[in-house]
């Protein structure tokens, strides 16, 4: 989120005394003030004033960011193509090697930022660039497709924006909402060229409180892709600066939640948890089932050191594991390519039932911040 402008007036009154000199000129005159000159002076009435969208020492926010993740690799274990209910056991399961590492490109940009109202518009590309292990790739033809299917790379393209609404001068309101394109695609034929309409969209909605510069909390409801597939969950935000100013915390459960550091203005240290994910529409494959999605989703566990290069350049380095969380499939062809919701208790059928082992991981960053 970018600065506030807070605007207030002020009226002032400044009365210079005038002292007589010990002789008194008898030739002077006061001239008489007009006081009409004053009828236009409106009353301003009460001047109301709004809770800023930041607290205290929080992480600088990223109006430009470019990074690159990398993996060490893990084991990537796949049922065969089939019918299978949520956590039962599969056939044909194999296992092969599995790393990527990919770019990510993003922005957010302020377009209008008031004391009363701010509104951000943001963008990405995010890329997997997946590689996998010939030595341990099985013979299974449903692996193996799955397997060349997700090889050719997963892309993300978004568009997101975020308002922030003051209600007075500690309650707000924020609502973000992001729109995005994921698949195997590449553009290089009709068959791997996206679909508008296996887009996939997202929204939040928390109301909050601002009690003083060092705490900021809210609550809400988020529709999201964070665990892979289509979720309606709650959520937490809870971001909070001691009164030493030297930790605190980055919270928006279920997403992320992090310790902070803060050692000087020009180096902070997190320490937490990120649930990133999304769904990923898998084109021309050479399964039998079509209207494939990929339902990938994963924890990074991590530290997250950033510093202050020159002015707003900042770099960041996260280093961690990836813990998967989902990387199941789902098929939506039969169901006019429109999602659905499984939640905790449905019984909507994969198509591949997948593990994978925890990675370690590596992220550099390059960052222009608002601080």
């Amino acid at each position: 989120m970018s600065h506030f402008i807070k605007k207030s007036l002020i009226l002032s009154l400044i009365a210079f005394p005038v002292f007589g000199m010990a002789q008194t000129d008898s030739t002077y005159q006061e001239e008489e003030e007009d006081y009409s000159m004053y009828d236009d002076v409106e009353d301003v009435g009460t001047i109301v004033t709004y809770c800023s969208p930041k607290i205290f020492d929080l992480s600088p926010n990223r109006f430009v960011s470019l990074g690159y993740d990398f993996t060490s690799g893990g084991d990537f274990t796949s049922s065969n193509e089939g019918t299978f209910a949520p956590d039962s056991s599969t056939t044909g399961n194999q296992t092969s090697g599995l790393s990527y590492h990919g770019l990510r490109l993003n922005a957010n940009i302020p377009v209008i930022s008031l004391s009363k109202f701010v509104w951000q518009l943001g963008g990405g590309i995010n890329q997997s660039r997946m590689t996998i292990d010939d030595e341990k790739l099985g013979t299974n033809l449903g692996h193996t497709g799955l397997s060349e299917a997700i090889s050719r790379n997963l892309t993300s393209i978004n568009l997101n924006t975020t308002l922030f609404k003051p209600l007075n001068e500690n309650s707000f309101l924020i609502l973000q909402m992001l729109a995005e394109m994921n698949g195997n695609y590449d553009f290089k034929s009709k068959e791997t060229t996206p679909e508008f309409a296996n887009n996939k969209y997202s929204t939040t909605l928390i109301y909050g409180k601002r009690p003083h510069d060092r705490l900021q909390w809210g609550v809400g409801l988020s529709r999201t892709y964070r665990a892979g597939e289509l979720n309606y969950i709650p959520v937490v935000m809870y971001n909070y600066t001691s009164e030493n100013r030297k930790w605190g915390t980055e919270i928006l459960f279920p997403a992320k939640a992090h310790y902070r550091r803060k050692f000087n203005p020009r180096n902070i240290l997190l320490a937490g948890y990120e649930l990133e994910g999304s769904s990923y529409r898998l084109y021309d494959t050479q399964l039998n089932t079509q209207g494939l999605e990929l339902r990938r989703s994963e924890i990074r566990a991590r530290l997250d050191y950033q510093r202050q290069l020159v002015g707003f350049l900042w770099v960041g380095i996260q280093a961690g594991v990836i813990v998967n969380y989902n990387f199941n499939v789902d098929e939506l062809a039969s169901r006019d390519n429109k999602d659905f919701y499984r939640g905790f208790f449905g019984d909507q059928s994969l198509v591949f039932s997948n593990k994978m082992s925890p990675m370690p991981y590596i992220n550099l960053t390059l960052n222009l911040v608002s601080l």
